[in-house]
């Protein structure tokens, strides 16, 4: 069996059984997972019999030649994944009739090229549900830089499915894994290696992008290596070094009426509680326009509060942001495209 084949009757079982999972922060996994080893009913979860008592043997046994589910030497086994809801119960609108949609993302802990999913995640996805209201037209281009495994690519390939949808990331593992999402979900993302832009593909420029979204890493870099999570790659000023070059990049490819959504936190000082350095940035963009700013979280990431790069700071936002072009710099680039068609 095929390793797309083997997730896909994992979880079509896991369907079938009513399996439901909200994947939390890795702060509260680890608390968990510490919890559940240090009690005497739970410590052998990761033994052969606890797992087959939950997964049919044809289907573990797909799992372990795959490579998906792996043997430890203390004869344990330990699996390379998760398997999570990709959206939020929304009651009282929830379908309970339809199978749920599951998505495959990293094991707990985190390694250098973990893929994550999360609360983050959540928040980000439930915001690209809302912007629409920003499109002017259904966007015949999407791209999802920064993507991870794929979770705003495949919502909005599902929500615009005649769109050429693209997801651009720099780890070849979440990659991979947004494959496997994108069929699991029943939608065509293409997916390719990019250090943010770079792979766009010639045919999507001319004309201009109609709809570019990102949840880009946004835990600052740190330049000692200390203090700081493994997934903190944000760059520097807090984290808003990448953010900030997506605005700036995607605004260059955008077409005349395209969006550029953007989910990150804002490290807020204590020194000024009431300064956003990301809406400042936004605001002072030459040729674009802010279309909306929302606070999603207003305190995520408590835990790196007071340490390292963040030691001046009282909390971390988290933001959506929807910006576009401003009127004079849609009529340059209508007309730009206007000569090109003439041509």
């Amino acid at each position: 069996m095929s390793q797309i084949s083997a997730y896909q009757a994992l979880t079509r079982h896991l369907a079938e059984q009513g399996y439901s999972f909200i994947c939390p922060s890795p702060e509260t996994q680890g608390r968990v997972v510490k919890q559940r080893r240090s009690n005497v009913s739970t410590e052998d979860a990761q033994s052969a019999e606890a797992l087959k008592s939950i997964i049919p043997d044809a289907i573990f046994e797909s799992l372990n030649s795959a490579y998906i589910v792996t043997q430890n030497e203390d004869e344990s086994y330990r699996s390379a994944i998760r398997v999570s809801n990709f959206y939020l119960p929304s009651l009282p609108c929830v379908n309970f009739d339809a199978a749920p949609l599951y998505y495959i993302h990293s094991s707990f802990p985190a390694s250098s090229d973990a893929v994550f999913f999360g609360p983050d995640t959540y928040l980000f996805v439930s915001f690209l549900e809302t912007i629409t209201r920003h499109l002017l037209h259904v966007p015949g281009s999407i791209i999802d830089v920064c993507c991870g495994s794929g979770a705003g690519a495949i919502h909005m390939a599902r929500t615009y499915p005649q769109a050429k949808s693209l997801g651009l990331d720099l780890n070849p593992h979440a990659l991979r894994l947004g494959g496997v999402n994108a069929r699991l979900a029943g939608v065509n993302v293409d997916f390719h290696e990019s250090n943010l832009f770079a792979a766009v593909p010639e045919d999507m420029k001319p004309y201009g992008v109609d709809l570019i979204v990102s949840n880009p890493p946004y835990i600052a870099s740190s330049t000692d290596g200390e203090d700081l999570p493994i997934y903190a790659d944000g760059g520097a000023g807090f984290g808003l070094d990448i953010s900030f070059r997506i605005a700036e990049e995607g605004m260059k490819m955008l077409s005349s009426t395209g969006v550029i959504v953007i989910y990150t936190g804002v490290a807020i000082p204590t020194s000024n509680p009431g300064h956003d350095a990301f809406l400042e940035k936004l605001n002072k963009m030459e040729h674009a326009e802010v279309f909306e700013y929302t606070v999603l979280h207003p305190d995520m990431w408590p835990e790196e509060i007071g340490k390292g790069a963040y030691a001046d700071v009282c909390r971390i936002q988290v933001v959506g942001a929807v910006l576009g072009r401003n009127a004079k710099s849609r009529e340059v680039v209508k007309e730009a495209s206007r000569r090109k068609w003439a041509v």
